[in-house]
């Protein structure tokens, strides 16, 4: 048997491969030429250009894994019904869920690559792309975040940083601005820059303006160097909170959710919870196809291959629909995140099992 398994999935490896090969050349040259003025403008050399295509690369192989999988998957099926080698492993008393054994070992596989590429590499690389061709273009330096907006809402506290090095952890000309709990204003803090420095702030050149004394305009206390204990807030957290959802690892969504809560502020959560659980609901796509897509294969027939290719194509593309429709339906509070992540999956697991019936 382990014959059978190394030849079904050398029979299945190599279409697989062209298939992502012609994806990414395919998104390669459609990108290359969007950005091709960019690239002219800034002189670009080669280097510099595989840098920002390295950085991106992720999120595109995780978008384009589940379609090369069903591509593979058929031609692969094709070939071997063309030659009629399915009928000789049936007739020789293989039985179906045999010969998929090995190629659903490979959608596991890729299930779990995506999941992993998904969570480490994916969150944040468009922005880091695109900050890489500023900094390519003059108009930003590495590890440096502009016009920082930061919220604790569990403190009611605001901060507006101009200028961030998240590398030192030196803060150029930030603002902090507290309220008190029924919104009006308690303190403004202006500071020349700051410094993190054994877990706590270090504010040099400070001007204080204490609101709640109730005189107009506030009277402000001027300060070479201080430090405020309540303000607690790291670096790693005003730069982690004021990502948006999809830059966030799931680590860090389920972090701001918990602290979103703990704040009273549950109406600001559906976003983070649909992004949650559709990080981890999309890998499994890769399975999803593969379950759909080898029942379709076995009816393969010389004159009817297009026809099972077309209707898996078909069912993707519906299946990225209902999954953005249902993803929108949580972010409007319409349904439960998690129903709302995995219900596309359950009803294509749903049709996968009675295409699967109908190949037996």
């Amino acid at each position: 048997m382990r014959i059978l398994n190394r030849y079904l999935l050398r029979e299945f490896l190599l279409p697989l491969l062209y298939c992502l090969d012609a994806f990414v050349l395919l998104w390669l040259v459609m990108d290359l030429f969007g950005r091709l003025d960019d690239f002219i403008e800034i002189h670009a050399r080669f280097p510099q250009v595989f840098r920002f295509y390295l950085v991106i690369f992720p999120e595109t192989v995780v978008q384009i894994m589940p379609m090369s999988l069903l591509l593979g998957l058929l031609f692969c099926l094709a070939n071997l019904g063309k030659h009629n080698e399915i009928l000789a492993m049936r007739a020789g008393g293989i039985s179906l869920g045999r010969i998929a054994a090995p190629l659903f070992a490979i959608g596991v596989a890729a299930t779990v690559l995506v999941l992993v590429v998904n969570e480490v590499f994916v969150p944040g690389a468009r922005e880091k792309a695109n900050t890489l061709m500023k900094i390519y273009k003059g108009r930003a330096e590495p590890d440096v975040v502009d016009n920082l907006f930061f919220t604790n809402l569990q403190a009611n506290r605001d901060w507006y940083i101009p200028r961030f090095n998240v590398r030192t952890g030196e803060l150029q000309s930030p603002e902090v601005h507290e309220r008190n709990p029924d919104g009006s204003v308690l303190r403004d803090i202006y500071a020349a820059h700051a410094v993190w420095t054994d877990n706590h702030w270090v504010f040099y050149n400070v001007d204080v303006y204490e609101q709640s004394a109730g005189n107009t305009p506030p009277p402000v206390q001027r300060f070479q160097q201080m430090t405020f204990p309540q303000i607690t807030e790291p670096p790693r957290r005003l730069v982690t909170e004021n990502k948006r959802p999809v830059e966030m690892t799931s680590r860090e969504l389920r972090r701001t959710i918990r602290a979103l809560e703990r704040a009273g502020h549950s109406r600001q959560t559906p976003e983070l919870r649909a992004t949650l659980h559709q990080r981890y609901a999309f890998p499994v796509t890769c399975l999803i196809v593969m379950w759909i897509g080898f029942p379709l294969g076995m009816q393969n027939r010389r004159s009817g291959a297009l026809m099972s290719v077309g209707t898996a194509l078909v069912l993707v593309v519906t299946y990225y629909i209902a999954s953005q429709f249902s993803f929108k339906l949580a972010l409007g509070q319409h349904l439960p995140a998690a129903l709302a992540a995995w219900l596309t999956n359950l009803a294509f697991l749903i049709v996968g099992g009675v295409l699967m019936w109908r190949a037996r």
